[in-house]
């Protein structure tokens, strides 16, 4: 997944509000919009001038030079579930849609030991498509808050980082699974591994008894009881553990 070039602002209309999306129950998990969890703007980019030369979306950006630095000013940024994207809408309308993939590293930091600021490594490569580690190419951008010359201390860059937190969790690195070698991961036999499982299928993964069929997990058969379907008054006697007795569980690999 590479950035992508915008040359039209995003919409209000086109995410969900974080609220929204915390108090109310989504009527459907497909195609809906992404939830938006922060939107700020008035925002400076600063990155070196040889790197934005490296990606054409973000050279598209209207710069002012510092040094060997480009400013970037007067950037919106959002912070959706779905990506992060950055638009500067004067002199004129241009932005940056960034996949959560493409974010190396983010990190608060101090911009020249005094300014709070957020730390972005962004990769301008395809992973699949790279084969020597010298041939990849990343761009290192650092976001300013409002007025920093002013105002160096700002709450929003702590929000900023804490919503791409909470968003790039939900983008997994789709090379882990390989890594860990597929321990802890579902078996093509698990319920509902290929696919949901719904009031008109449930029959198809429960037996008469309301228990799950030969629940696998990792390859290994699950003991008795796994799967098994309660009823509110029989959970509500073991609530704190089994049988009412609390019991300590640890995660293991």
């Amino acid at each position: 997944m590479a950035i992508r070039h915008l040359d039209t602002a995003p919409k209000t209309d086109d995410f969900t509000p974080l609220q929204e999306h915390q108090e109310q129950t989504p009527t459907t998990f497909f195609g809906s919009k992404p939830v938006l969890y922060s939107r700020i703007s008035g925002l400076t980019l600063s990155a070196l001038a040889s790197q934005l030369e490296q990606d054409a979306a973000f050279f598209r950006f209207n710069t002012e030079n510092e040094g060997d630095d480009a400013l970037i000013k007067d950037v919106e940024i959002w912070v959706s579930s779905e990506n992060v994207i950055l638009f500067q809408t004067t002199p004129t309308s241009t932005g940056v849609s960034i996949p959560y993939p493409t974010i190396g590293l983010h990190a608060t930091m101090k911009y020249k030991s005094t300014t709070e600021a957020l730390y972005m490594n962004l990769s301008l490569n395809d992973a699949e498509t790279v084969n020597k580690e010298e041939d990849i190419q990343s761009l290192e951008v650092t976001l300013l808050p409002p007025n920093y010359a002013n105002q160096p201390e700002n709450t929003c860059i702590m929000d900023i980082f804490n919503a791409m937190n909470t968003c790039a969790d939900m983008h997994p690195d789709p090379g882990a699974s390989d890594d860990e070698g597929g321990d802890g991961m579902l078996d093509d036999t698990a319920p509902g591994a290929s696919g949901w499982i719904t009031a008109d299928n449930m029959d198809e993964y429960m037996d008469e008894d309301g228990n799950f069929r030969g629940t696998v997990i990792g390859g290994e058969e699950l003991g008795p009881g796994a799967g098994t379907v309660r009823t509110r008054e029989e959970a509500e006697g073991s609530a704190n553990g089994v049988n009412g007795h609390e019991e300590k569980y640890h995660r293991t690999s």
